[in-house]
């Protein structure tokens, strides 16, 4: 376990700042930037993907081998060299390019903690888009500039929505969604970058709650052209039954934003 202070880089090397996703428990998938990539014949971790290339895989480094892919070339991401998206997964519009399936969900049950971050940036708020989902209902989905619904179990949907503070086309931001006091289900949404710090998603902090039980098995949304992502997503990360406190947050954004690669 490294200690605090340090963390392994997805080079596989030593950076400065923060733990690592494993140092906190209830690890349960981690689909990590420029990491177990991989397109028809290259892979980031050799550093030889082609600009535009299909990226057919992402591997889980998590040990719970929930491998994401696509098998069907509209839906799949693409790879980019330019220094911005380097590392990261490009659905270049909002119709087709979709999601990638987790080979088994990510499953959480009724009154369970749970926290789920993702990296990303959205090149346009022109429709909704699903960030992580296993469909339709069960999705973590933007909505707006300013609005982000969640729908757990299929019983309707939380929001949290800002009266004016609105996300940036073309800006990367840490997304993280947490649930914690189990029966009563207490949702949180916050997002880290641009102009904010570890910013709650909701004028008046109000309490949103949830307690449903539910699964994950996309990232993106296979809903097929209903929630489709345009834009680039460089990490995602679930823990199971870990609510991630305020200083675990801020961990976790000196690490992901710390990583060289």
């Amino acid at each position: 376990m490294l200690g605090l202070g340090a963390s392994l880089s997805s080079s596989g090397t030593v950076s400065s700042g923060g733990i690592a996703p494993s140092d906190i428990s209830g690890l349960d998938a981690w689909f990590k930037v420029n990491t177990g990539i991989a397109g028809a014949s290259n892979t980031s971790d050799a550093g030889n993907m082609a600009d535009g290339e299909d990226i057919n895989s992402w591997a889980d480094q998590s040990g719970n081998d929930r491998h994401a892919s696509q098998t069907v070339a509209s839906k799949k991401p693409h790879w980019e060299t330019d220094a911005a998206d380097f590392g990261g997964l490009h659905w270049p519009d909002d119709v087709a390019d979709t999601h990638l399936n987790l080979a088994s969900n990510v499953s959480i049950d009724a009154n369970q903690d749970f926290t789920v971050m993702v990296r990303m940036k959205f090149a346009n708020f022109d429709t909704a888009q699903g960030l992580v989902a296993s469909g339709p209902q069960d999705v973590i989905k933007w909505t707006t500039n300013k609005r982000v619904a969640v729908l757990l179990g299929g019983t309707g949907a939380t929001e949290f929505e800002e009266a004016s503070d609105t996300l940036a086309a073309d800006t990367y931001y840490i997304h993280t969604l947490t649930r914690k006091d189990g029966s009563t289900g207490n949702l949180t949404y916050h997002v880290h970058g641009g102009a904010y710090t570890d910013k709650f998603w909701e004028d008046d902090s109000s309490t949103r709650q949830d307690a449903d039980a539910f699964f994950m098995n996309n990232i993106g949304c296979a809903a097929d052209g209903v929630l489709p992502v345009d834009g680039v997503i460089k990490d995602v990360i679930f823990w199971k039954g870990t609510a991630l406190s305020a200083s675990e947050r801020n961990d976790m954004y000196t690490y992901i934003n710390g990583q060289t690669y």
